[in-house]
């Protein structure tokens, strides 16, 4: 099993964000709900949350890069990718 971690909708129009800091690591065990990045506009600051419970496997963006809203930024998987 896998989930996304996709950039939500966060303003009316808004089609980019800046991915200012990561606040998991790959191999992070994460529960939904929990968040995983902050990004910001010049004018508004969201944290990005979990989707599901998982292990992160993947983190497809970089700090300081810019993100489309839609675009996954992140993969968690049901098993640790050290168990593999």
């Amino acid at each position: 099993m896998f989930c996304e971690v996709v950039v939500p909708k966060f303003a009316a129009g808004a089609r980019w964000i800046t991915l200012k800091q990561w606040l998991c690591r790959k191999g992070d065990k994460v529960d939904a709900g929990r968040d995983l990045a902050e990004a910001s506009t010049d004018k508004i600051a969201i944290f990005i949350e979990a989707p599901c419970s998982g292990y992160v496997s993947e983190l497809r963006a970089e700090e300081g890069q810019k993100v489309k809203v839609g675009q996954i930024i992140a993969v968690l998987t049901s098993e640790s990718a050290e168990r593999e």
